[in-house]
C-alpha cells in the first residue's frame, strides 16, 4: 500500500461521508416536517409542475367563493319574489267577482294595499344592495308615487318616475363561475312580471268611488284586463322563480365539480410535497448506519502512520 492510495482512499471516503451527511440532514429535515423541501428549489423538476397545481387551486377557489356569493344572492332574491308572487296570487283570487264588492273592503282600498305590500318587497335589500335594482344598487328601485292617476292598462309603467314606478337601469347581475360558465341571476324591477301587477293595482286602486259597475261594460271589460294582467303576473313570477332554481342547480352542479378537482388537485400537490414518514425515517436510519461504517473507515485509515506502513 502506498500514502498516494491511503491519502485517495481518504479523500473518497470523506467526499461520500459529506454527501450522506448532506442526505442525512435533508431526511432529518423531512422527517421532522413532512415536507420534501422547504421552498420550490428542493422539487427538482416538479417546481413547474407545483407553481401550475397552486395557480389551478388558487382558481378553482375564486370560482366557489363566487358560486357562494352567487347562490346567497339568489337565495334572496327568490325569498322576495316568492313572498311577491303569494301576496298577487291570494290578492288575484278576489278577481273578477270581488272587484265588484264592497265588504269587506272596496277594491280601491284592496288594490292600494297590495301595491304598497309589493311595493316595499321589491325595495327588498341584501345587505347594503338593493336586489331588484339592476346594477343601481344604492337606490330603491320602486317608486309608485308618480304612477299615472287615472292609472292605465295598456300603457307600461315599468319606466322611471314621474310616469313609471322603476329607479333602477337594465343591468341584469352576471358572473363567471367557470372557465367558460358565465350566469345571469339579476332579476329586475322592470320585469313585465312586475310591471303587470303595477299596472293594474294602480289602475284598480285609481277608480272612481262607486265603481266598477257589472251593469257597465267597460268596468267589466277593464276589471277583465286587470284580471288578465294580475294572471300574468303571477304565472312571469312563477317562471322567475323557475329559472332562478334551474340557475341554482347549475351552480350547485358546477360547485361539485369545481370542489372535486379543487380536493384531486390539493392531493397532487401533497403526493409533491410531503413525504412517507415511514419510508424517510427508514431511509435516515440506513444512512447514519452508512456515516457510522464510513466514520470507522476514516478513523481507520487515519491510523496508517509511517511505522504501520513499513511493516507491511
Amino acid at each position: 500500500m502506498s500514502t498516494i492510495g491511503t491519502l485517495v482512499n481518504t479523500n473518497m471516503t470523506l467526499q461520500s461521508i459529506k454527501q450522506m451527511q448532506d442526505l442525512a440532514n435533508k431526511l432529518q429535515s423531512e422527517v421532522s416536517t413532512g415536507l420534501k423541501s422547504q421552498d420550490y428549489s428542493g422539487l427538482d423538476g416538479n417546481a413547474g409542475k407545483l407553481t401550475n397545481l397552486q395557480s389551478s387551486i388558487n382558481q378553482r377557489q375564486g370560482y366557489l367563493d363566487t358560486i357562494t356569493t352567487v347562490q346567497q344572492r339568489i337565495q334572496e332574491t327568490s325569498n322576495v319574489v316568492q313572498n311577491i308572487e303569494t301576496v298577487i296570487s291570494q290578492f288575484s283570487q278576489n278577481l273578477p267577482n270581488g272587484a265588484y264588492g264592497t265588504t269587506p273592503i272596496d277594491i280601491q282600498s284592496q288594490a292600494k294595499q297590495i301595491l304598497s305590500e309589493v311595493s316595499d318587497l321589491m325595495n327588498s335589500q341584501d345587505g347594503n344592495r338593493y336586489i331588484l335594482a339592476g346594477s343601481n344598487v344604492g337606490t330603491p328601485p320602486v317608486d309608485t308615487t308618480g304612477l299615472p292617476n287615472p292609472g292605465t292598462l295598456t300603457t307600461s309603467v315599468s319606466g322611471a318616475p314621474p310616469n313609471g314606478y322603476y329607479t333602477g337601469d337594465g343591468t341584469i347581475a352576471q358572473a363567471k363561475v367557470d372557465t367558460s360558465t358565465t350566469v345571469q341571476y339579476g332579476v329586475l324591477g322592470s320585469n313585465p312580471a312586475f310591471e303587470n301587477a303595477i299596472r293594474a293595482l294602480n289602475f284598480l286602486a285609481n277608480l272612481p268611488a262607486g265603481s266598477p259597475s257589472q251593469t257597465n261594460a267597460t268596468d267589466v271589460a277593464n276589471v277583465n284586463t286587470a284580471t288578465s294582467l294580475i294572471g300574468q303576473s303571477v304565472t312571469g313570477l312563477q317562471a322567475i322563480l323557475s329559472n332562478l332554481s334551474f340557475t341554482t342547480a347549475k351552480l350547485n352542479n358546477l360547485q361539485t365539480a369545481h370542489t372535486n378537482a379543487l380536493n384531486l388537485t390539493q392531493t397532487s400537490i401533497q403526493n409533491i410535497e410531503t413525504v412517507d414518514p415511514a419510508t424517510a425515517i427508514t431511509q435516515l436510519n440506513q444512512v447514519e448506519t452508512n456515516l457510522q461504517a464510513s466514520y470507522s473507515t476514516i478513523s481507520a485509515l487515519s491510523g496508517l502512520s509511517l511505522t504501520n506502513y513499513l511493516k507491511f
